[in-house]
């Protein structure tokens, strides 16, 4: 089970246009019966619930506001529940944590959140097979200001691929057509239009247009758009979802649910 808990980008978006979409910044959970994986801490995370049984990894892209500002926002903190692991397929697990440390601490956090939290344990990248033994992981570099990875899984013969924050160049596509061969889903950065896009150069994110194509010659079965722009309106949205009805494009939509198993 797919499910969206935060789908906006750059800041948060809540109001009347915005409500049908969703106005929280990303964040993914993927749940199936072995493990609970999350991908990015955006004020969405505060809507994740912990499952007890089964082990729970959190992944993050990179450390932008709008990807980690929910980590300190979710009911697991007064829990106190099993440990919470946490990775980056970029930075060792030392390194990730002093950069959290530095965020979630005064002056700008009332508290040093990172060094009172005893159940959120960081791991390397490469330590989550240790964990969880049937998946199989992989992370790629994204073109992002601040650098960002891509994550990928596989698991029962159903591979997903997360490719939030990335400015689509040509120079890339080998290597992304690698990275999401025989994908069941990829999630994509759909911030922008191909029209927006001509103005935003150098910020780090792709158009909706080039997700579609870039699925297209993947035949993906399904490219789930995501990361809106926190000023795309739920008309908007829903022109775009028409415009391109057919396809296999998903707009992401905040709480839905998808059944990738079913």
């Amino acid at each position: 089970m797919l499910i969206h808990h935060g789908v906006r980008g750059s800041i948060p978006s809540t109001s009347n246009e915005t409500s049908k979409y969703g106005g929280c910044t990303p964040c993914v959970e993927i749940r199936t019966n072995e493990a609970q994986l999350i991908f990015d801490c955006g004020t969405g995370f505060s809507k994740v619930q912990f499952v007890e049984n089964i082990p729970t990894i959190i992944f993050l892209s990179h450390f932008h506001h709008d990807h980690i500002q929910g980590l300190p926002f979710n009911d697991f903190n007064l829990l106190k529940p099993k440990p919470i692991y946490l990775t980056n397929g970029i930075y060792k697990k030392n390194d990730l944590k002093n950069i959290l440390k530095i965020y979630f601490s005064p002056p700008f956090f009332p508290i040093n959140y990172i060094e009172e939290n005893k159940f959120l344990k960081f791991i390397d990248f490469e330590e989550i097979s240790s964990v969880l033994s049937s998946f199989d992981f992989n992370t790629l570099l994204l073109n992002h200001p601040g650098k960002a990875s891509g994550y990928s899984f596989n698991f029962k013969e159903k591979k997903i691929c997360y490719l939030l924050d990335n400015e689509f160049k040509k120079s890339q596509e080998n290597d992304l057509f690698k990275f999401c061969s025989e994908s069941e889903i990829i999630i994509w950065d759909g911030m922008y239009t191909d029209d927006e896009i001509k103005s935003k150069k150098g910020w780090g994110h792709s158009s909706i247009e080039q997700g579609l194509n870039f699925g297209e010659q993947l035949d993906v079965k399904k490219l789930i758009i995501s990361h809106h722009l926190p000023t795309r309106t739920d008309k908007q949205l829903d022109e775009i979802k028409l415009k391109y009805s057919g396809s296999n494009l998903i707009i992401a939509s905040e709480n839905e649910k998808i059944d990738f198993y079913g």
